[in-house]
């Protein structure tokens, strides 16, 4: 197959691709603009709430009409949890072993996480929930993991995940060694979740867990700084 021989469909789903990163964008500049503005925090988070809903809905309405994500009653079974439960503790020991070597050369986390941290510690609970544990899963893998390997790289596929991991690892802009191995081990595993169930839900599913219980963490942190700290 040429590559080059459905170059105006190719160039259809470029334009898209360009459209999903800029809309996947959207609702976290939103809350970054609303935290220089000092707007009262209920308005924010409804605000940023509406607009991932929003951004949401474009992505999930995509997918499923582009047929990346195919919605059925049992999307996801008991026996999916094994797959999901490994991919997970793997990214778990990969995370481990990057903190471990930042620790090593003296920092406490990724440059890409500390802006978040910073960002998210300014807003709401509600606000951090929809980007942390909506946005970022649903639009990440949609474009890394759909869009890029199995629509622009239609017929390449092996080639567009091995970009589609590429593209996921620099949008985290690591710093250094460890924060590369950290998201680079990260992606690698969604990548292979993906590609090996040819599921874009499986590996939907891996990044939410992983943010989900990132988000808890960050929560209760939130909470006891809030209730006890000094």
């Amino acid at each position: 197959m040429n590559f080059f021989k459905d170059f105006r469909k190719r160039l259809a789903w470029f334009g898209i691709l360009l459209v999903a990163i800029v809309l996947s964008q959207i609702p976290m500049q939103t809350l970054a603009l609303l935290a220089i503005s000092q707007i009262e925090p209920i308005w924010s988070s409804l605000i940023v709430a509406l607009i991932s809903i929003l951004v949401l809905a474009i992505f999930l309405y995509g997918a499923h009409k582009s047929k990346l994500l195919v919605f059925k009653p049992k999307l996801l079974t008991i026996n999916d949890l094994p797959r999901i439960v490994l991919s997970y503790l793997t990214i778990f020991v990969g995370n481990l072993v990057g903190g471990i070597w930042l620790q090593l050369i003296k920092q406490t986390t990724t440059s890409n996480q500390q802006v978040i941290n910073n960002l998210i510690s300014e807003s709401s609970l509600i606000s951090s929930f929809f980007l942390i544990v909506l946005i970022a899963p649903i639009c990440e893998e949609i474009i890394c993991r759909g869009i890029i390997p199995t629509k622009l790289f239609q017929g390449y596929e092996k080639f567009g995940y091995i970009i589609g991991w590429l593209i996921f690892l620099l949008a985290h802009r690591p710093s250094n060694l460890p924060s590369f191995l950290i998201y680079g081990w990260m992606s690698a595993v969604l990548t292979w979740t993906a590609y090996r169930t040819r599921r874009l839900e499986m590996s939907i599913s891996v990044h939410m867990l992983l943010n989900s219980i990132s988000f808890i963490l960050m929560a209760l942190f939130i909470i006891f700084m809030k209730n006890f700290g000094m």
